[in-house]
């Protein structure tokens, strides 16, 4: 059964085929409007089997574009066709299995934490000098160890492996002391953003990874606080960006701008934020707390989306609390006849509450 969703453009989803072996294909159609025809896109997967039948693909779009299911019935056909007749990959030599075993027995079979039917992609538990855990995955060419394998890892810099070795064969310890040697790079970052993770209110990410390296902290007085570490000095001033009404968020940049010599690189990014800024930061948040998390995420009052382009709303009125995207909020006053400019800022009435709110022309 196919398993598709519509969208606010079109649809999306996944088509399911192959019989038994029940492949699930990312797809995405983008509805035709008055002056673009309808676009179909596709997973690395669905693209390599429709290499070829770009042409066909097209006519089935055009003569269904009103009938996704239509669409997906002619496409599910195509698909399963030439599954049928895609050749079977082939299998690496015996050596290569036996070369694999050998190298697991060698690092320990413990640090496995998947692996393939066919042994060519691993994921190993790598710890780090403080004690996480990262997961390190590779997939391995069937001429290993003669070609490097591909990494998947989550790090704030991209990581390949260097796979010339002079004196010894390259090997799966080889991969791993590589890693090793990739993470002790990071561990100052990692310190400083645990430490934000344990004692204050992230707003975002809901799930942070290894590889960011941003929050958005809650600041109290549903004001927030984003900021970014400098990867090579994760212990200097990050990129700050205060998110919030300007009764809020002004008095805390004038303390950033008179106290900024108080920053001092041995304590941690929170320490200094919280001496810099006069500000002691809001602890994590049980589900359920009365002041919760959704009343950070308000959508922008004139589009209504959160995200737009990447960025949160980042000015909100002081009259009514409504945030707003800096570009909304610029286009909104430059359609009102009473809205005053002054060089590149804009003054103009709040399109709810008509409290004066300014900000900079886009």
């Amino acid at each position: 059964m196919d398993l598709i969703l519509p969208t606010a453009d079109g649809f999306a989803g996944y088509l399911k085929v192959g019989g038994a072996s029940n492949e699930l294909l990312a797809l995405r159609v983008v509805s035709a409007r008055s002056d673009t025809p309808a676009r179909f896109e596709a997973c690395p997967r669905l693209r390599q089997l429709l290499e070829g039948q770009s042409e066909a693909v097209d006519q089935r779009l055009r003569r269904n574009s009103d009938d996704v299911a239509g669409f997906l019935a002619e496409l599910g056909e195509l698909v399963e066709r030439l599954v049928r007749v895609e050749p079977p990959a082939a299998l690496p030599p015996a050596a290569f299995y036996e070369l694999i075993v050998r190298d697991l027995d060698a690092v320990g079979w413990n640090l496995v934490q998947s692996v393939s039917a066919a042994l060519d992609e691993l994921e190993l538990l790598v710890v780090d000098g403080a004690g996480r855990g990262h997961t390190l995955g590779l997939v391995l060419p069937a001429d290993y160890p003669h070609s490097p394998p591909k990494t998947r890892v989550s790090l704030p810099s991209p990581f390949a492996l260097r796979w010339l070795a002079p004196a010894a064969t390259p090997s799966l310890a080889t991969a791993i002391e590589q890693f090793q040697a990739a993470l002790a790079r990071h561990q100052l970052l990692w310190d400083m953003l645990d430490d934000l993770d344990a004692n204050t209110w992230v707003l975002e990410p809901k799930k942070p990874s290894r590889e960011g390296v941003s929050r958005r902290l809650a600041i109290g007085s549903h004001s927030s606080l984003e900021l970014e570490l400098c990867e090579d000095s994760p212990a200097s001033l990050p990129v700050l960006q205060f998110l919030g009404a300007e009764k809020v968020v002004a008095p805390l940049r004038h303390n950033l701008n008179a106290r900024l010599s108080r920053w001092h690189p041995g304590r941690t990014v929170r320490a200094n934020l919280e001496d810099v800024l006069l500000l002691q930061l809001p602890p994590p948040q049980e589900a359920g707390a009365q002041d919760s998390a959704e009343s950070y995420a308000i959508e922008c009052a004139i589009c209504y989306s959160y995200h737009l382009e990447g960025a949160a709303p980042e000015i909100a009125c002081d009259g009514c609390s409504k945030p707003f995207h800096r570009s909304c909020l610029s286009e909104w006053l430059r359609g009102l006849a009473t809205t005053q400019q002054s060089f590149n800022r804009l003054f103009g009435e709040c399109p709810y509450c008509c409290a004066p709110v300014a900000c900079e022309a886009s």
